[in-house]
């Protein structure tokens, strides 16, 4: 393992001491995405790893995860440096009109009525990219809104 003592996957025996790793990666992870520093992994094709546990520290801060192998290191630095990070502490907020909701989104970046969705994504690079779905509410959840008449409404507007 490439780490020793503080964050040490080797020396975690148990599932309670691997709690506590976990957790060490995740603040350490919640305190770059704050100093709006990208944290990106990279391992050694061949070496022991926990890949797992050290991808929520690039999630985390908008870093990448790289698998290389030695002959290329100096490469994969290389293209990691090419995209720097154009922003910081971003957070993203979209709304939906009141008669759609987001899909397959965890309920803690929602609004209780699922319109309004936000997450703090943290650092940024241009190649960027974030996604959603979303759906129309149940016909029954329509009928109660008293301000939308099913039988006029054609579409709802994005």
């Amino acid at each position: 393992m490439a780490n020793i003592g503080l964050g040490a996957f080797d020396e975690a025996k148990t599932p309670e001491q691997m709690a506590k790793v976990e957790e060490f990666y995740e603040r350490v992870g919640e305190f770059a995405k704050q100093k709006g520093i990208v944290v990106s992994i990279v391992t050694i094709i061949g070496d022991e790893c926990n890949l797992d546990s050290l991808t929520k520290l690039a999630d985390l801060t908008g870093g990448n995860i790289d698998r290389v192998d030695p002959v290329s290191l100096t490469k994969t630095f290389a293209n990691s440096l090419a995209a720097p990070v154009i922003a910081t502490n971003v957070l993203a907020k979209v709304k939906l009109h009141k008669g759609l909701m987001f899909r397959n989104e965890l309920d803690q970046s929602l609004s209780e009525d699922k319109t309004l969705m936000v997450k703090d994504i943290g650092n940024v690079a241009a190649d960027y990219e974030i996604t959603f779905e979303y759906t129309l509410k149940a016909i029954k959840d329509l009928i109660k809104m008293e301000d939308i008449d099913l039988t006029q409404m054609k579409s709802f507007p994005f």
